[in-house]
């Protein structure tokens, strides 16, 4: 018998490998024409937040500063307006005060997942 939890793992890899799939897909048009709008940075910092958390990992804001093409300011402030838009949950890390851990709001995250699953449907190699 499967339990709840051996089945949200595999319904999270799932996800995992759907948003590795859209990252892919995006760093291929940035290579075309790197648009420098903040439209290519918030998918940038949300799909980076997907992977970390369907991948069972912890990502913090640091860690997002440093993996996006983009001034720590701007990304700062684009998390902060994500988090007050409740599209991610941030929260400060047990052992460490200093260090703030995002995730995807659930709403947000089900949103996502509804996106990449009609996908599948455009690109049935992606199920």
């Amino acid at each position: 018998m499967v339990n709840a939890r051996t089945q949200a793992r595999a319904e999270y890899t799932k996800y995992l490998e759907k948003v590795r799939w859209v990252q892919k897909s995006r760093a291929t048009q940035n290579a075309l024409y790197r648009n420098a709008g903040t439209q290519n940075l918030t998918w940038d910092v949300l799909f980076l937040i997907a992977e970390a958390q369907y991948a069972g990992q912890n990502l913090n804001v640091s860690d997002i500063c440093v993996s996006v093409a983009a001034s720590k300011s701007t990304t700062l402030k684009l998390i902060a307006q994500l988090a007050t838009d409740s599209v991610i949950d941030k929260r400060q890390k047990e052992n460490d005060s200093r260090t703030q851990l995002v995730t995807l709001h659930d709403t947000f995250r089900k949103k996502l997942e509804h996106y990449l699953d009609t996908l599948s449907t455009t690109f049935p190699a992606l199920d």
